[in-house]
């Protein structure tokens, strides 16, 4: 599995201060693609880009996946896994279920779903909607 990580790259860690950021784009892509060549070389068959409370670490780790797909002129499934919060379905991020599923769909998962964050029964009708899209 390639993260979770505690850094996000679109919400401030400073109510003070809304611009500042603790990581950019490029340091988690950096990170995902080290993780990602890694597990490949282990001998790996599929990649597990999980608990994505923010779509754009998402989109830094598929990125970086889709990156060392080209170098290495072949591709192994890809399966996603997204967080959202609480009960308004939303990602930290502040993006739908259904708006999360629209931001990563580029990168033809294997599988997508959604973490249990909030536990089975409050998860089902959130599963329900990212079915009805996925």
């Amino acid at each position: 599995a390639m993260g979770p990580t505690n850094r996000t790259a679109s919400i401030s860690p400073s109510v003070e201060d809304a611009s500042i950021r603790n990581v950019t784009f490029e340091e988690l892509r950096e990170a995902y693609y080290e993780q990602a060549e890694a597990l490949l070389e282990g001998g790996c068959d599929i990649l597990f880009v999980e608990t994505i409370f923010d779509t754009l670490n998402a989109k830094a780790a598929l990125f970086a996946v889709d990156e060392l797909f080209e170098k290495l002129g072949r591709r192994v499934p890809v399966i996603i896994s997204g967080t959202i919060v609480d009960m308004s379905g939303r990602t930290l991020s502040g993006q739908t279920t259904e708006a999360f599923y629209t931001s990563v769909r580029h990168a033809k998962p294997f599988a997508i779903g959604l973490n249990c964050a909030l536990g089975a029964d409050q998860m089902r009708p959130f599963l329900a909607r990212l079915s009805k899209v996925a």
